[in-house]
């Protein structure tokens, strides 16, 4: 399953990466600080599953989210954000989960089994 981060916090991008490399199936095919770069490369390449973060300089992720879908691409959004109170929004853009951080890998690997198990 090929996986893009979205946050434009590096050090989760470590985290992520630390976190989704347990699970085998899963390949991070990117990793964008910010959203402009992030929706060039996934108009040309096929991703499965987005973790994207909801609050980032000039576009948030709801926002972000709301562009993918209008683009008619099927992939999978899962927010990752320290906000509780945007669930509501995120889901109004048909997010497939939405995680609170700090991210508990237990958690994060049942979200990823859900994906793979719908996916085969």
């Amino acid at each position: 399953m090929k996986v893009v981060i979205i946050d434009d916090e590096k050090a989760m991008h470590f985290i992520m990466k630390r976190m989704l490399a347990k699970v085998a199936e899963i390949e991070i095919v990117g990793s964008f600080q910010e959203t402009a770069t992030a929706f060039s490369y996934l108009a040309d390449h096929e991703v499965d599953l987005i973790f994207l973060d909801i609050r980032m300089p000039r576009e948030n992720g709801v926002e972000f989210a709301k562009r993918l879908r209008g683009s008619d691409r099927r992939m999978k959004i899962i927010f990752v954000t320290s906000y509780k109170e945007y669930a509501s929004d995120a889901f109004e853009v048909n997010a497939y989960d939405y995680i609170v951080k700090p991210v508990e890998q237990g958690r994060l690997h049942r979200t990823v089994q859900r994906a793979l198990s719908e996916k085969r």
